[in-house]
């Protein structure tokens, strides 16, 4: 599980309702527990090195996933036969040398860009080269649905297209809005740049160069950095700069057409392209990146569905990554690093849980219900990146995913006092079930379940977490998650599979299997946002009182001094209220500068929850200050 800080999470409320009952005894002997334990032993032994995303020893972690589901009879769910949906990681990513953007114009005329101080490199560029023609496609749009392309009728293959970022009317609300289809004050998906830049790949552009829209803008027309949008992305195939709108002005004058405010102004009014093909000016653009690229895969397995509800899905997940060698996120001090962090709980349990279900599942003949998908997800740890790639580039729609249940550390089940004040000698396991609030029936749904297994169940209406489930969520799919708590090997070499809890782990999957057979064939569920960001109720250690929660994603955890990037807002969070949006970055807060991960945590562990503070981030390269009142 990739958690902010083991000492920094939010303590559950106190619950004040009694409950009683012998705890449920697991079978002392059962055929599934030898093959839960050969799963466990080898996923979490020396062979598989830790399951580090760049160890040779996650290759085959992931080949025994693929050969387990092909075992229990689930299919390939690529389309050319394989387990394995490929994506790349970005571990890091710094500029190199030589880098150039120059123009050329009519009669020798030339204009070479200083780098960084008037054109910069985007970290959406990997190593690349590109020459060619130079296209104005306002605000590089391709979007059917609103009878909006600002390609229509242009021809740029083989050229260098610069585009506006942000859409028509960008800062309209209501009735001005370029795309209706989002909510009030967030921008449109078509904003993104990296759509924008997939967009002009596909109209066969060979290079793109940015340039703000004048409210992103502002008076100060900062130009981004290269590392704000290299971590954890997929480079295109062509050089991306970002360029100053005083450059653009000027060169769309050269050509007799009116300044870039006045062909901002006529599309936003009118919401109809005007684009420009620069004759006789052509651009040389060069990009050189020291890039850190790692290959990843997510291990994806079907079972079909039938009847009425086969054209749904229901995903099933647990990360099989972990920290390899810990030469990152290890918390076991500097004498750990090089040691293998075995990752047994987080999430060789998870990814043994996944395993059985998809046997049991497999063994069924004639099941009805929704087509089932079982991804062992890869790239957690370092940021939710196998699980963000596959809502990104899913292979069963999401608009037909009716839930996603999740397992992330279910090895470490613990037995507590069954009732909640601890006043009576029975004990009970211990289970935390997350998301309950994320679907109109899920509440009732984990109360029906639990009967029948008599945990004692803590269930966490939220849905951010800091796993998976968390990128399906963020998609308005409703999600489970289960998690059987907090410990002291965690992300340690001594999170060892002697040290689980087998037949409660069994146990916790024999839940998660009762919650799919349920959710399979059950009316869909209805998606709800929830309140409140990541609780651990099983976190009990003395520590200071945390801060309040901005309810932000960080987007950028290993950049060592650059500010926060946020990654993703929670629905209904603070940040959201206030207007933060992914891709900010948050460079100060109260006054105190914000350069990394831990100078965030300590600034926010200053505020005082209902105090609004003044947040002060870079949008588009302005710098801009917000007010957010942490819950």
């Amino acid at each position: 599980m990739r958690r902010l800080r083991p000492g920094l999470v939010v303590l559950a409320v106190s619950v004040f309702l009694a409950s009683f009952g012998e705890a449920a005894q697991p079978q002392a002997t059962d055929h599934s527990l030898d093959t839960l334990r050969k799963d466990l032993f080898f996923l979490a032994g020396p062979e598989c090195e830790g399951r580090g995303i760049d160890t040779k020893g996650i290759l085959k972690a992931a080949d025994h996933i693929a050969a387990s589901f092909k075992a229990s009879g689930l299919r390939p769910a690529m389309p050319d036969g394989s387990y394995f949906q490929p994506f790349k990681v970005t571990l890091g990513a710094k500029l190199g040398s030589p880098n150039k953007l120059v123009f050329h114009g009519p009669k020798g005329k030339t204009i070479n860009f200083d780098i960084p101080k008037d054109a910069s490199p985007m970290g959406f560029s990997r190593s690349s080269k590109a020459e060619g023609g130079l296209v104005f496609v306002g605000y590089g749009l391709t979007a059917p649905k609103l009878k909006y392309d600002d390609y229509e009728g242009l021809d740029v293959e083989g050229k260098i297209v610069i585009l506006l970022r942000k859409t028509p009317n960008p800062d309209k609300l209501a009735a001005g809005r370029f795309d209706t289809s989002v909510p009030e004050g967030e921008d449109s998906p078509m904003a993104a740049l990296q759509s924008k830049i997939e967009n002009a790949a596909a109209h066969k552009a060979v290079g793109v160069i940015v340039v703000s829209d004048r409210v992103t803008a502002g008076k100060k027309d900062e130009l981004f950095s290269y590392s704000v949008h290299a971590q954890g992305t997929v480079p295109a195939s062509f050089p991306v700069f970002h360029l100053k709108r005083e450059d653009l002005d000027s060169l769309l004058k050269s050509v007799g057409e009116p300044g870039l405010d006045a062909i901002e102004t006529k599309i936003d009014k009118d919401v109809k392209p005007h684009s420009v093909a620069f004759k006789g000016w052509t651009a040389d653009a060069e990009v050189t990146a020291n890039r850190t690229e790692v290959q990843c895969k997510n291990v994806v397995g079907v079972l079909d569905g039938h009847g009425p509800l086969a054209g749904e899905t229901l995903v099933i997940g647990a990360h099989y990554d972990h920290l390899g060698y810990g030469t990152f996120g290890s918390l076991g001090g500097p004498k750990a690093q090089g040691q293998i962090h075995y990752g047994a709980d987080d999430n060789a349990s998870g990814t043994a849980g996944l395993l059985e279900i998809a046997r049991r599942f497999g063994a069924l003949k004639n099941r009805d219900g929704r087509r089932i998908v079982f991804i062992a997800f890869s790239g957690e740890e370092r940021g939710l990146y196998g699980s963000i790639h596959y809502c990104k580039e899913p292979i069963y729609p999401l608009e037909s995913t009716a839930a996603m249940l999740n397992m992330d550390m279910i090895g470490r089940v613990t037995e507590v006092p069954a009732d909640w004040l601890g006043l009576f000698p029975q004990k009970k396991d211990r289970l935390v079930i997350y998301g309950t609030g994320t679907a109109d029936s899920f509440d009732r749904l984990t109360n029906e379940a639990n009967a029948k297994f008599d945990f004692k169940l803590f269930k966490i209406p939220g849905g951010n977490a800091p796993t998976d489930s968390d990128s399906f969520y963020r998609k308005k799919i409703p999600v489970l998650f289960l998690f059987s708590g907090t410990h002291a090997d965690y992300h340690k070499p001594t999170d060892l599979p002697e040290k689980i809890n087998l037949p409660a782990l069994k146990k916790s999957a024999d839940l998660m299997y009762h919650l799919a057979e349920q959710l399979a064939v059950a009316p869909r569920p209805v998606f709800q946002a929830t309140k409140g960001g990541w609780e651990d109720p099983t976190d009990n250690r003395p520590r200071p009182r945390p801060g309040p929660k901005m309810g932000i994603m960080p987007g950028n955890y290993e950049e060592v001094d650059k500010g926060v990037l946020i990654g993703g807002v929670s629905p209904g969070g603070a940040a959201e209220k206030a207007g933060l949006k992914e891709n900010d970055l948050i460079v100060e807060i109260a006054g105190k500068p914000v350069k990394n991960i831990g100078a965030y945590m300590t600034a926010m562990g200053g505020q005082k929850a209902g105090q609004p503070v003044e947040v002060k981030v870079i949008r588009a390269g302005k710098e801009m200050l917000v007010k957010v009142t942490p819950q």
